[in-house]
């Protein structure tokens, strides 16, 4: 039945002129169906879906144009011929439409399987405390990489080095440990090797001492790193400059056995830390120190003499003495006995020789003020401004003293007030003494206050108009530059034509005869006018 109809539209398309292609093209796609109809691709892969549209007879239409849609486009796409992009894990339902029939596939996208971590770098060197980073990536069995995917760290030896969440390693103890990234059940790992931090520094204290033969002095030798930090854990060697002088145990302890000097030297990784060491035939017994206290004025110094005797009084010469303050701020002391007074205070200065030491008090006091100026001496001040003053106080010598309390106080505070600081206020017109106070020496200021000056004068009412034989009060308000009412100021009032207006002393006009006169009210030598009409 099929070949007859097919046979009978050719005998009509040819009687009408028409192709077989239009035959074609009249033949009604009946359904669409999609191979495959489901199907579960990772993330980042593609699928080919292959649409098939066939008419009522179920023949294939191979001439049609297929439309491809993606219901969720950040889960698949697809392009125009029905390849299948898998983007992000989730489900997308892929339709493809010919002449209004539709076919509806159904796309699981799974994530991308980890295959693999590499962790970079493989081997690594850290110090103590210290920590260097590491990175891993996840990577697919085509080796592309998985850039969400989340990564955890552990340590085979934590004592050894840490490492935290995000792949930073931390050295803690010297040593090795294996690092270890895993992601989506793989792993890889990393080399790390603790190593101890170098030593940058020693100090042997005390730098210096003196000893007396045949005694003992233990020193201690102090070892840091680049950074200050001190290490507990290395290995000290000791020895000394001249065994006839004293000699050293493996632990700093110094013998005594000869008068002279000698160094103590303790070394440690390369780096050296010493000591001088002076050996004498007999030790100090005391330390006189002149003068026993002192009073100085800041800036002064003051010579200590410090004299070293044996347990028989005899003065011992050639001894080292070592001077120090207890406070430094209030008075310094060099290393030969001179005190430097720097602030008022009490300090406390020790001269040690021999493990022997002496105490002077040195009681510093600020420098007494011999004059105090204030500036400017006079200066005048209009009634509502401020002016600052300054104070300067002065040494019997002429030396400026700074950092004094000053007390300010004016003579007349109705008429001038000060602050704290020295900056007058003006308040009333008239003279007020400014006197500004610093260790018990005063000096003085005069400020003469001014009026405010009349800049303008408003006359109201405006433009009056009175009859013959009325009268009515006119008001002159006088103000400043700042266009503030200045009261109590004294006002002249004049007319232009007293046959016409008559003005009184406070403004009281009265009409006189008809016309018109000009009212003026003068204060100061300012002036304002109004024209007042008589009828």
């Amino acid at each position: 039945m099929r070949m007859k109809r097919l046979s009978f539209a050719v005998a009509l398309c040819a009687l009408a002129a028409c192709s077989a292609a239009s035959v074609a093209d009249n033949v009604t796609v009946v359904e669409v169906s999609l191979t495959p109809p489901e199907a579960s691709v990772e993330a980042g892969r593609t699928i080919a879906l292959i649409a098939r549209p066939t008419d009522g007879n179920g023949d294939l239409i191979t001439n049609r144009p297929v439309v491809w849609s993606s219901n969720n486009r950040d889960v698949a796409t697809v392009s125009t011929v029905g390849v299948v992009s898998a983007r992000n894990a989730g489900t997308a339902r892929i339709a493809a439409s010919v002449d209004g029939q539709s076919a509806v596939a159904n796309i699981t996208v799974t994530e991308r399987e980890v295959a693999s971590v590499q962790v970079t770098p493989l081997v690594v060197s850290v110090r103590v405390n210290r920590s260097v980073a590491l990175q891993a990536r996840a990577l697919d069995a085509q080796g592309g990489e998985l850039s969400t995917r989340s990564v955890s760290w552990s340590s085979s030896d934590p004592a050894v080095a840490t490492i935290n969440a995000q792949g930073l390693v931390t050295g803690l103890t010297p040593g090795a440990a294996t690092i270890t990234a895993t992601s989506g059940g793989r792993s890889g790992q990393a080399a790390v090797t603790v190593t101890p931090e170098p030593v940058a520094s020693v100090t042997v204290s005390p730098a210096s001492d003196t000893l007396a033969v045949g005694t003992e002095r233990e020193l201690s030798a102090v070892v840091r790193d680049a950074d200050g930090v001190l290490l507990t854990d290395r290995s000290v060697a000791w020895s000394v400059s001249d065994p006839n002088v004293a000699s050293i145990s493996s632990v700093g302890v110094v013998t005594a056995l000869a008068p002279g000097t000698v160094t103590a030297v303790a070394l440690s990784e390369g780096r050296v830390g010493q000591a001088n060491i002076v050996v004498l035939q007999r030790l100090a017994d005391a330390i006189i120190l002149t003068p026993s206290s002192s009073t100085v004025e800041v800036g002064a110094t003051v010579q200590l003499l410090a004299q070293v005797t044996d347990p028989n009084g005899n003065l011992l010469t050639g001894r080292t003495i070592t001077f120090s303050s207890s406070d430094a701020a209030v008075a310094s002391v060099s290393s030969q006995g001179l005190v430097s007074a720097r602030a008022p205070g009490v300090a406390r200065i020790t001269a040690l020789s021999d493990g022997k030491t002496a105490v002077t008090t040195i009681t510093v006091i600020a420098v007494p003020v011999a004059e105090v100026s204030v500036s400017p001496g006079s200066t005048s001040v209009i009634v509502g401004d401020t002016r600052a003053l300054a104070v300067e106080a002065r040494s019997a010598s002429g030396i400026v003293l700074v950092g004094r309390p000053t007390t300010w106080i004016s003579g007349a505070p109705s008429i001038a007030t000060v602050n704290a600081s020295g900056v007058v206020s003006a308040v009333a017109p008239g003279t007020a003494i400014i006197v500004a106070t610093v260790g018990g020496v005063s000096g003085s200021a005069t400020v003469q206050v001014e009026p405010r000056s009349v800049a303008q004068i408003t006359i109201t009412p405006a433009s009056p108009e009175i009859a013959v034989g009325a009268q009515q009060q006119l008001q002159a308000t006088v103000r400043d530059a700042q266009g503030s009412v200045l009261a109590g100021r004294n006002i002249t009032w004049t007319t232009s034509n007293e046959s016409v207006v008559f003005v009184g002393s406070t403004g009281l006009i009265v009409g006189i005869g008809a016309g018109s006169a000009t009212i003026t009210a003068t204060s100061e030598g300012v002036s304002a006018s109004t024209t007042v009409v008589v009828r």
